[in-house]
């Protein structure tokens, strides 16, 4: 059992409000930050690192375990915990390891000039990808517990749904900058430049970290074994991770082949999945504010559970009725329906965690929720390259024009439709029913009806 922490002095008026002052500036900074890292993300991942993949000569395996990689390095994230708890301070710790993780990718950028040979150049890709991305997990670790101590419970959905919808003007003008860009200049050189850039943003925002407050926390002798052990303890945690951990698995089942999908069966080119990417986007500014503020009225659990539901029914089914019709609006349609699902499951599995998980030791908490629901993806991810594979060869006769894609996106689109199922055992106290919810959705243009005057 991890020892119980010694509660925080009662702070005095004049500490309030310095620290109440603290906060409001860490939470501006961490919107900079946020930023900067939001490109770096965009830039390392998705359209970018497919596409210089797909540049090295890459194979299906590649582009499928490249996608399940990062999952698997979340096992990293119980070290940032035990570095936390040991070391008594997450700013240093969480900047250190970023600092490592992010110049890392410096190696990748520069992969066809190591003289290593071509043919091994994808798996080198993909290897440091896993070695950058353990960082990665262990300092988000930290952040996460780090950030869930530092903004205000009153406020937390609002603001992680402002941030959250924020960031994704940045994600969006980055991809649309690099996806111009990609478009124009030649392979592998195009790739190699919007690396590097992104990684000289990503070491700014390390140094952001340095300027944030971290709340006192007291150093404590923790097992590296405990980390794991004390959260599978505590009852209503194990059902949070059954859910995280099913979610993950049947997002990533469809998920590592969506932009090669776009890529190479619909003929989009970068520039185009940069708009679709972009257009969800600026629809998520909206969306993610919205269900930040409707989840803290109802609860987490229920806007988790509506989004998650979206996100099987209207995002799957635009993809396929794209190959099936050859219409691209399809896929313009599947950007907002995106913004609409993921804006409530991002802020609300994040907000989830943290509420599920005890104030005293979080940070293991979220460290075996990142293990959980990593190693979950990286199997999902890891099996949806042999059934794609298993999937074509199936579908290579039927009429209509249905590949092994469509396939793989109905059960992955199924899979997501049945998550809330694992989401009802979990408690949290004040959460509406989702039942509840969906009523006063239906009720509400009806009211709004009757005020009206209609």
């Amino acid at each position: 059992m991890l020892p119980a922490a010694a509660p925080p002095p009662t702070p005095q008026p004049k500490e309030e409000a310095h620290v109440a002052a603290q906060v409001r500036r860490t939470m501006r900074l961490s919107l900079v930050e946020g930023g900067l890292m939001q490109v770096f993300l965009n830039w390392t991942s998705g359209s970018v690192l497919v596409g210089y993949l797909l540049a090295l000569g890459a194979t299906p395996f590649h582009i499928a375990l490249v996608s399940s990689v990062p999952l698997l390095s979340q096992l990293a994230s119980p070290l940032g915990a035990w570095a936390a708890e040991v070391l008594g301070g997450r700013r240093a710790v969480a900047a250190a390891l970023g600092a490592v993780g992010r110049s890392s990718w410096i190696v990748a950028a520069f992969l066809p000039q190591l003289g290593a040979p071509l043919a091994l150049q994808p798996t080198l890709l993909v290897a440091l990808v896993f070695v950058a991305s353990a960082f990665q997990a262990a300092t988000g670790t930290i952040w996460t517990a780090w950030m869930g101590d530092v903004v205000p419970d009153d406020r937390r959905g609002r603001y992680f749904g402002m941030r959250t919808g924020v960031l994704g003007v940045v994600g969006m003008a980055a991809n649309l900058s690099a996806g111009a860009f990609l478009d124009r200049v030649a392979a592998p050189l195009s790739f190699q430049v919007v690396l590097g850039v992104a990684v000289g943003l990503a070491l700014i925002a390390t140094l952001l970290y340095l300027l944030h407050y971290d709340p006192p926390t007291e150093k404590r002798r923790v097992k590296l074994a405990a980390i794991v052990v004390t959260p599978l303890q505590h009852a209503n945690f194990r059902r949070f991770l059954a859910f995280a951990a099913f979610w993950q698995f049947v997002v990533m089942l469809g998920a590592p082949f969506v932009i090669p999908y776009f890529l190479e069966e619909l003929g989009m080119s970068f520039t185009q999945v940069a708009v679709w990417s972009s257009t969800a986007a600026v629809t998520a500014l909206g969306t993610t504010i919205l269900w930040g503020r409707l989840a803290d009225r109802v609860g987490n659990k229920p806007v988790l559970a509506a989004g998650t539901f979206m996100a099987g029914l209207l995002l799957p089914s635009n993809w396929v009725l794209a190959g099936l019709t050859g219409s691209l609006g399809f896929v313009w349609a599947s950007a907002v329906f995106d913004a609409l699902a993921w804006g409530a499951i991002g802020p609300a599995v994040f907000n989830l965690a943290l509420v599920t998980a005890p104030r005293s030791g979080r940070v293991t908490y979220i460290a075996l929720y990142s293990v959980a629901s990593g190693v979950a993806g990286f199997a999902g991810g890891a099996l949806s390259g042999p059934l794609l594979t298993l999937f074509q060869g199936w579908n290579g006769g039927l009429p209509g024009g249905w590949s092994g894609y469509h396939t793989l996106f109905a059960l992955s689109g199924l899979g997501r439709m049945l998550a809330w199922l694992w989401l009802r055992p979990v408690a949290e106290q004040r959460a509406w029913r989702t039942r509840d919810l969906v009523r006063a959705a239906l009720a509400f243009p009806r009211r709004r009806g009757r005020l009206s005057g209609r």
